[in-house]
């Protein structure tokens, strides 16, 4: 073909194949050469060709390429390009590394390939940590989770712990927890850090065969310092971590009352004598420090919310419903034993429900959780609803509320085996308010009084002197319908106004964050350390005027969250926190 004729057949072959068209253009990639690379790579490494660094580890020299140990590792990227002495220097040793683990190191650096075995697992682990090698410290984390066990996981929390590899630390607890009962004998515990002890005893997860059990791990760890006694110091710090009151009363009198560890310290002492009065005096147990009085989640007792009763789009309920936080489930208890009532009011001794009043009726109920049943007990002085009924030592009293003609001051007081009696009167008639039972105290909040108007009056009435009085500092809205509880000795009262924090020791008011759903009528109460609300009414709606949400407060986040709903739209008339004694919800 001539000159001329070639061109012409190019031409001819460029206005039918247009490859000036980008769409049509691909990318294309060889795994062949990328392989290739990597082999030569290594093989360069192995015979020495083209290196430029020699690293001496433990008088083995290793001959390498320094871009390639910059490209494969942070560490040596600052060295080289840090203008110290390493980058001018054409032998590098490097200290405390073991040579035949950084062969491995070396060997992933050059093709992204390692073999982990368990004798060389920790060594490895550090050097790779070490010489910043992020994808193979993701490996080893990778064997540890596949391969760990109980005889190894405190020798995985102490590496995690070491250099701070969260990852690696919540793996190798998680699996400290679930084994407790066989680490219990491994003398790596007490190898552990004093943040290592703290987080694998107060983990909620441990599995344990009772409490018991975590506080002599507690003062195993304290006493294995010998002579030394310097972990003396941090006596509190891990004894905080034991749930006294989860300790059966006879363990706390025959062997807490004689540990010096407990004795001789004076938060210790502290401890002991709150977990005795959470034996000796049920109705104070909500006033103890939430962590204490929160079961682990493998214990035959397992804390929920009682919702009692209430009322619904279409009427009445007698029903008792039972929630679990771990699981979000609810389970229905034996019915309220009276016909359908409306505005009764509910409390807790122990793991013991009351109901009072309600409707037109002075009636007054137990329901035993250990037998199952509703007992009847000695009628209200005054029938009435929409009142407080709150435990202090082992009595309880009804305060205020409304008895069909008047808005009620009057305040009545019952001790088993006797009937109810008077004890004395609020300084307001008030309804509607919300109450909670604090030191020796009862605090109603707002409310509406006999002029049906809603106030923000903080009524405090003392069970001792039985008096009433006003306190200073009102609460930050007019409300009424409320529901409050006592959170880690701070009070906790929501409504349809806002969600707001009182803390008697130092009488100051905090505005929370607002619910997602406000509303009134809303049951309270603490679980997992949190407070939860179940249902209540949406004040002012047109319709969907009853909600089904249950919403979570978190103090240490500070923020609201759903999760879950009630089996029906409603609010209840009572809501209280008990133990119940059922096999535990398993892992």
């Amino acid at each position: 073909m001539d000159i001329e004729a070639e061109d012409g057949a190019q031409s001819l072959f460029s206005r039918h194949h247009d490859f000036s068209d980008n769409s049509r253009l691909s990318d294309y990639s060889s795994p062949e050469h990328s392989e290739s690379l990597i082999t030569n790579f290594e093989t360069f490494r192995i015979e020495g060709g083209y290196s430029d660094v020699t690293l001496v580890v433990d008088g083995k020299h290793f001959p390498c390429h320094r871009v390639i140990l910059a490209a494969g590792s942070r560490y040596f990227k600052s060295m080289f390009s840090s203008g110290m002495e390493e980058c001018r220097k054409n032998k590098i040793d490097l200290q405390q590394v073991d040579s035949n683990v950084f062969e491995y190191v070396l060997h992933f650096i050059y093709t992204g390939r390692v073999q982990i075995t368990t004798p060389i697992l920790q060594d490895l682990f550090q050097q790779a940590y070490m010489f910043q090698i992020e994808p193979l410290v993701n490996l080893c984390v990778k064997f540890f989770k596949e391969n760990m066990n109980e005889s190894n996981c405190l020798a995985a929390l102490m590496l995690a712990d070491t250099h701070a590899h969260s990852q690696l630390y919540e793996i190798s607890k998680e699996l400290a927890c679930f084994h407790f009962k066989t680490i219990v004998n491994d003398d790596d515990f007490c190898r552990l850090s004093l943040q290592c002890v703290m987080d694998v005893l107060c983990d909620r997860r441990l599995r344990c065969d009772g409490e018991h059990q975590v506080f002599e791990m507690a003062i195993k760890w304290l006493d294995a310092d010998g002579n030394e006694g310097r972990r003396k110091n941090f006596r509190f710090k891990i004894l905080e971590a034991v749930k006294f009151p989860m300790i059966k009363k006879e363990y706390l009198l025959d062997i807490v009352s004689k540990s010096p560890h407990v004795m001789q310290d004076e938060k210790g002492l502290k401890l002991y004598e709150e977990a005795i009065t959470y034996h000796m005096v049920p109705s104070r147990r909500h006033m103890l420090n939430s962590f204490q009085i929160t079961p682990r989640l493998t214990s035959s007792n397992h804390e929920t919310a009682i919702l009692l009763g209430g009322r619904l789009a279409d009427g009445l309920s007698i029903d008792v419903e039972s929630f679990r936080s771990d699981t979000g489930e609810f389970t229905s208890l034996k019915p309220l034993p009276f016909k359908k009532r409306n505005e009764f009011t509910a409390s807790v001794i122990g793991n013991d429900i009351y109901v009072s009043g309600g409707l037109r009726s002075a009636e007054f109920w137990k329901y035993d959780s250990g037998f199952e049943t509703w007992l009847r007990g000695p009628s209200l002085q005054t029938a009435r609803r929409r009142h407080a009924m709150a435990a202090q030592q082992d009595s309880l009293y009804v305060l205020g509320g409304f008895d069909e003609d008047m808005v009620l001051k009057s305040v009545e007081k019952w001790t088993n085996g006797s009937s109810w009696m008077q004890a004395g009167s609020l300084c307001h008639a008030v309804e509607n308010m919300g109450f909670v039972a604090h030191d020796k105290h009862i605090y109603l909040f707002g409310g509406k009084n006999n002029d049906e108007i809603v106030t923000n009056t903080v009524q405090c009435y003392d069970t001792t002197m039985e008096t009433c009085t006003i306190l200073s500092q009102p609460l930050p809205a007019c409300d009424m319908c409320l529901g409050s509880t006592v959170l880690n000795k701070q009070i906790y009262v929501i409504g349809l106004e806002g969600a707001f924090r009182y803390t008697p020791e130092t009488e100051i008011w905090e505005i929370l964050p607002e619910l997602i759903c406000p509303r009134d009528f809303v049951s309270v109460a603490v679980i997992d350390e949190k407070l939860y609300t179940f249902g209540g009414r949406r004040r002012g709606a047109k319709d969907r005027l009853y909600t089904d949400i249950i919403e979570c407060f978190d103090p240490k986040k500070n923020a609201w969250e759903k999760v879950g709903t009630i089996p029906v739209p409603m609010y209840s008339y009572g809501c209280v926190r008990i133990f119940l004694n059922e096999k535990p919800h398993s892992d």
